[in-house]
């Protein structure tokens, strides 16, 4: 794709950023020239551009990854200058691209339900979230690293003549422990610590199954028992030793999860929290609020109005 009309660039960029705006643009010369791809949950392309420009990125529920050269660009991510030459991290919050002059860059974005998925499996931690303690790279050497898987996946994803689904899979795999790997969070936290990796038992794994299947509805510890093939007190001890949480622990985070998701996708002038809440099992709207800001920092109000 090349062009000079700013809505079209907006739209490519929205292609894998979905929560990018573009606040200002003063011209664009030389044109937009972009290579992407994009999938479910996934998203990686190179671009060049001109312009006078400030574009915001809310990142929604994805994990992503970027990096911009060019002489003059300002980024601002919670509240701090970012170093955008090198590869940066944005999750949760927005990020502020501001630049005059000419710019090449690249970003990936990647589903958060994937990016937990494969820390949980990569650590045997099947508790396991992903949350960032920083945006730059870990090291010199975790970033040598990035950027050579980086340019192995530009090559099959962007210039390859001919691909595959299973060979883009791999690659977007690839790409998503890489990333994990480069950047500090809790899923280094745990490589460090060296938790051990191991498979859950089958019956939590069914038990989990059947949480996840019904989570929108009643669920009774007697049910979940039935459906992992044990005994309540059996299902007890065997989910907490293997998740380090009780079953009915784990149905209220997968309902804060849900409602999250709800949360950030639904319309303030439409939905309240108070009916959200409510979809998910939780009656009582203080302690919903409560346990909502406990898990994730902020206010189910907040997660809405943003």
């Amino acid at each position: 794709m090349e062009t000079r009309d700013v809505a079209t660039v907006e739209e490519m960029w929205q292609t894998v950023l979905p929560g990018t705006r573009i606040s200002r643009a003063d011209g664009i010369q030389p044109a937009f020239v972009f290579h992407g791809v994009a999938d479910t949950g996934f998203g990686f392309c190179d671009y060049t551009i001109g312009s006078m420009m400030v574009v915001d990125t809310d990142p929604g529920d994805q994990m992503i990854v970027g990096r911009i050269a060019g002489p003059r660009i300002r980024a601002t991510y919670r509240k701090e200058r970012v170093d955008t030459t090198v590869p940066f991290l944005v999750v949760d919050r927005p990020v502020e691209i501001a630049f005059s002059g000419r710019i090449a860059g690249t970003v990936m974005s990647f589903a958060r339900a994937d990016v937990d998925e494969a820390a949980r499996r990569l650590t045997g931690d099947d508790t396991l979230r992903v949350r960032p303690t920083g945006h730059a790279p870990l090291s010199e050497q975790r970033l040598r690293y990035w950027t050579r898987t980086w340019e192995y996946g530009r090559d099959v994803l962007l210039r390859a003549p001919e691909r595959t689904p299973l060979i883009e899979h791999q690659v977007r795999s690839l790409l998503l422990e890489a990333t994990l790997m480069a950047f500090p969070s809790s899923f280094t936290e745990a490589l460090a610590a060296g938790r051990p990796a191991r498979p859950l038992p089958a019956p939590v794994r069914r038990a989990k199954a059947y949480i996840e299947a019904h989570a929108t509805g009643p669920i009774a510890l007697a049910d979940i028992a039935q459906a992992a093939r044990l005994s309540p007190r059996g299902l007890q001890y065997a989910f907490r030793t293997a998740t380090g949480r009780t079953p009915m622990q784990y149905v209220r985070r997968v309902r804060l999860d849900a409602a999250r998701a709800e949360l950030r996708h639904a319309d303030p002038s439409v939905d309240t929290v108070a009916a959200i809440a409510a979809r998910w099992g939780f009656s009582n709207l203080g302690r919903f609020a409560a346990m909502y800001r406990g898990e994730f920092g902020e206010t189910p109000s907040t997660t809405l109005r943003s």
